[in-house]
């Protein structure tokens, strides 16, 4: 089985280093655990630190010909796309600023990177955006610039959380109006009394522990491929 990622940070693998200050890979290779499951698993990891889903179309358009090969491509996207640019934000915040990528594009590029890997015959399989931890993540976007304008700008510090969300459910229904499988790794971190130790200090990356639960979900999802194509057909 020949499985491939497209997404983000998240699906890199990259953590903050509190120590160091800056953000490293974890080097968790997503699907690893999968081996004991199967006798041979390709696995590549495609994501890329900062990216968009625009930027997400251009590297499926790239990579067209070797997706073709894969039997599954696994797609993260959405964490960037819903982020503004706040230093901008911080110079004007009454302005009605637009996030990386305005949700009606978001909608509209995914369900085309979704029809461009379908095309090659490989199947997409979606994952829902991890949750933030709202007060960590004011902390961290609001480092070095005025945290006042942004709170203006916010009106309640909680408020990205609810953004953020908008963009999850807009995975979630784009999901199942294709009947593409999507794994919902968003609530296995939710339901856990330990949250908050499973999302990083800047409230947006997970911690290790975080990543390990992302692994888990998505190996006990990925493990039993004919239940993914049993979904597809029902």
């Amino acid at each position: 089985m020949k499985i491939s990622v497209f997404g983000d940070s998240i699906g890199k693998g990259v953590i903050l280093d509190n120590v160091a200050g800056r953000y490293k890979a974890l080097k968790l290779e997503l699907l690893e655990p999968l081996s004991r499951y199967k006798e041979k698993i390709n696995y590549s990891n495609y994501a890329k630190f900062g990216h968009t889903i625009t930027k997400g179309m251009s590297l499926i358009e790239r990579y067209q010909a070797e997706i073709s090969s894969y039997d599954y491509v696994i797609l993260e996207y959405g964490g960037n796309d819903c982020n503004f640019q706040w230093n901008v934000v911080a110079q004007d915040p009454c302005k009605d600023h637009e996030p990386n990528t305005p949700l009606d594009k978001f909608i509209e590029t995914y369900k085309s990177v979704i029809e461009k890997i379908q095309a090659t015959g490989s199947q997409p399989v979606m994952l829902t955006l991890p949750p933030l931890n709202a007060k960590n993540f004011f902390k961290a976007v609001t480092k070095g610039i005025d945290a006042n304008s942004i709170k203006k700008f916010m009106v309640t510090e909680d408020r990205i959380y609810r953004w953020q969300e908008m963009y999850n459910l807009a995975v979630v229904k784009l999901a199942k109006k294709l009947s593409v499988p999507i794994i919902d790794i968003r609530s296995e971190f939710l339901h856990r009394a330990d949250f908050e130790e499973l999302i990083g200090e800047d409230g947006m990356h997970p911690s290790k522990k975080g990543y390990e639960l992302i692994v888990k979900t998505v190996v006990e999802h990925m493990a039993s491929p004919q239940m993914l194509v049993n979904r597809i057909r029902g």
